[in-house]
């Protein structure tokens, strides 16, 4: 560090780029192999082990972060296990990354359609967490069941994102409950957005 601070204190004072250039071809070699050291003992690069620490972007989030959020999971439905708390936590912050949405929203439409349950079935037919009709596996391609959590979440924040982007926030959320029926979905965005002031 101390070297790098000279070479900038000496381009200055020489208002010319040929001590710049020296301290590059002497300071460069020097960081490749620092970097590769850390990748031999990492398995990574200094910025990769960052993004997979949740330092940058929005998917990667801190350990902190996760815990917060698992917090808030296990105390929507006590019955999780720690396992399954720590997998719908994953899910809920991987896609609503993805797909352009607040995790507390999206935690808010799992509380209201699901209470937490990956297994709940409606009298509709609607499964798991997010409550995703069976007719959308075909629509997005879904592989697998819609009791598996990650298929699930995925499903669900690709419908309320599209939902959202067409119609707006309210009448969004509104279809995500009644789909293209007649019904009115105002005691839904009701409910939706009580629980989003518990998650946001």
């Amino acid at each position: 560090m101390e070297q790098r601070i000279d070479c900038v204190i000496r381009r200055r004072r020489s208002g010319g780029y040929s001590s710049f250039f020296f301290c590059l071809a002497v300071f460069l070699p020097f960081w490749l192999a620092t970097n590769a050291a850390f990748v031999r003992n990492t398995g990574s690069a200094p910025f990769e082990e960052a993004f997979s620490k949740g330092l940058y972007g929005r998917e990667g989030r801190s350990d902190a972060d996760r815990a917060y959020w698992q917090g808030l999971i296990a105390a929507m439905n006590p019955a999780l296990t720690e396992r399954d708390a720590g997998e719908i936590v994953g899910a809920l912050l991987r896609y609503s990354s993805r797909y352009g949405l607040e995790p507390g929203l999206v935690a808010a439409i799992i509380k209201v359609e699901s209470s937490g349950n990956p297994f709940a079935v409606s009298s509709k037919g609607a499964q798991g967490l997010m409550q995703v009709m069976p007719f959308w596996k075909k629509e997005l391609g879904v592989h697998g069941t819609l009791f598996d959590i990650d298929n699930n979440i995925d499903a669900g924040c690709r419908i309320l994102a599209e939902n959202i982007r067409r119609w707006g926030f309210d009448e969004g959320i509104a279809r995500y409950y009644r789909g293209n029926l007649p019904v009115s979905g105002e005691n839904y965005i009701v409910k939706v957005k009580a629980a989003l002031g518990r998650y946001s």
